[in-house]
């Protein structure tokens, strides 16, 4: 008699062979996706398209930003009873600490571009909101399904700002010295609104829309009525305080300069690909801004650092490696942090934004023989004023950015100064720094900062011709010293 097997056991032994076949059939498929993955982030990383336009489409963007309360993480500096340091990881330019029952407008997350408006023809550009490489695959349930999958389908947002980038954008070739925030697109134009209406600060109303000034008459504004100084030792509350020592004794103005011919090199996106490098090298002394680097970036941007202006934000995240990256080693170090408008230095030292002063001192010990400076938070309020009292139209009620702060402190030093890429050239883009992949349309036309507004000064300020911003984003400025001023050029 032949040995007969149990129905029971050749069940499970059908069994077992059905569990090894689909197993080898899932191994098979998910290594076949994962190829797939790999290739199509490849071509989305050469290309600078992010992988979920790829899948999804333009409009599929930003699906997943969070409120700026869910964003910004309270990280207690030190121990005890320590003041609380709020930390943006995300770096959005836009984004404070605020009341998390009023959020502050928060801006698009990477690669944000809105829906092209679809007034005018005119303004198109290639990001037309269409659909991605795959979307086709999906039914249109299943595609709506998943980009609500990453934050919820975003209806009636149209008034992009997409349009105003590229050849043909509505920046056109050189900055227009009379842009306003009505040519904004709906997002930006919203937050905008949402900073004028904040006022953190403190700010009383302010004169505006007088009679439009000259280049040489703002020039003359901010030569006599923004005092360009730093923290001394002898200013209280800081005279009294154990760490006095650690400040310099004198101005920065006084040590330093002047120099015949400065660069002032923005961090913006347009640098890229610049080739602009030896140039900016030529100068006699150079700024940068916060944590912008050199290396690697050399025939962009150059590799002389004489000053570095940071901000008291990237002096207390994590992320920037303050008290640690040898970034910061090289030249002299400027620092400042924004003060209530009509505060004076005993109140600011026990309001800052962030913890400028614990971090100075930290810093100071580690390096104790670099230079190292801050600002006196009056300069910021007095070009503030200046800025505001030359436009038709209320600013946002914050303090100016740190690449119009670096021009107005290099013009004190500097018989000439170049500045790069605060005017946007041939070059404009959306991506903020060169030196990261991050795009937003507010690097270049403000949101936190009244940065459009500025560069509307400094355009009008601006000797050079405009052949100059448009092939090299190229801003000649004269310095303080090289001119004289008459009460009627002043006032």
């Amino acid at each position: 008699m032949g040995y007969k097997i149990p129905g029971a056991a050749m069940d499970r032994v059908s069994l077992l062979w059905r569990l090894r076949r689909r197993a080898r059939r899932g191994v098979l498929c998910m290594g076949l996706f994962c190829i797939a993955m790999g290739l199509l982030y490849a071509l989305c990383a050469e290309n600078s398209v992010p992988v979920t336009d790829a899948i999804f489409g333009v409009r599929a963007r930003t699906r997943a930003q969070p409120r700026a309360h869910s964003v910004v993480k309270v990280v207690r500096a030190g121990g005890g009873g320590a003041k609380p340091i709020f930390v943006n990881p995300q770096n959005h330019p836009g984004i404070v600490p605020g009341d998390p029952h009023r959020p502050i407008p928060v801006l698009s997350a990477s690669n944000s571009t809105l829906q092209n408006s679809a007034g005018d023809p005119k303004i198109r550009t290639k990001e037309s909101g269409g659909p991605g490489y795959l979307s086709w695959l999906m039914p249109r349930p299943l595609r709506w399904f998943l980009e609500g999958l990453f934050g919820g389908r975003r209806t009636g947002t149209g008034g992009g700002d997409s349009e105003f980038f590229g050849p043909h954008g509505m920046l056109g070739e050189v900055w227009d010295e009379e842009m306003s925030s009505t040519m904004l697109g709906k997002r930006l134009k919203k937050v905008v609104q949402n900073y004028q209406a904040m006022n953190k600060y403190g700010v009383p109303p302010q004169s505006r829309g007088g009679p439009k000034r000259s280049g040489p008459e703002l020039l003359c504004q901010l030569k006599e009525k923004v005092e360009v100084t730093t923290l001394t030792p002898e200013l209280k509350p800081f005279s009294s305080l154990p760490w006095l020592s650690l400040l310099p004794p004198r101005p920065l103005t006084s040590d330093l300069g002047p120099f015949k011919s400065c660069a002032v090199v923005s961090s913006a996106g347009s640098l890229k690909h610049s080739g602009l490098g030896k140039e900016i090298d030529t100068h006699d002394a150079v700024l940068r801004f916060n944590s912008a680097p050199t290396s690697g970036y050399e025939k962009d941007v150059g590799t002389k650092t004489t000053l570095r202006l940071i901000n008291s934000q990237v002096m207390a995240s994590d992320d920037h490696r303050f008290l640690s990256s040898s970034l910061y080693s090289a030249g002299i170090l400027v620092a400042w942090d924004p003060a209530p408008y009509s505060s004076d230095l005993a109140e600011w030292y026990n309001r800052t934004d962030y913890p400028i002063f614990q971090q100075y001192q930290k810093y100071r010990r580690l390096h104790p023989q670099q230079p190292f400076y801050i600002l006196h938070p009056r300069m910021e309020w007095q070009l503030w004023d200046r800025i505001q009292e030359n436009m038709a139209e209320p600013i946002q009620r914050n303090p100016p950015s740190s690449g119009l702060l670096g021009t107005v402190l290099m013009m004190s030093l500097c018989e000439v100064v170049h500045v790069y890429e605060f005017l946007p050239s041939r070059r404009k883009t959306e991506l903020c720094h060169y030196y990261q992949r991050f795009y937003d349309a507010a690097c270049t036309l403000g949101a936190y900062h009244p940065l459009l507004y500025e560069k509307n000064l400094v355009k009008r300020m601006n000797l050079g011709p405009d052949r100059d911003i448009y092939t090299h984003g190229r801003v000649t400025l004269p310095g303080f010293n090289t001119f004289n001023c008459t009460p009627s050029t002043t006032h």
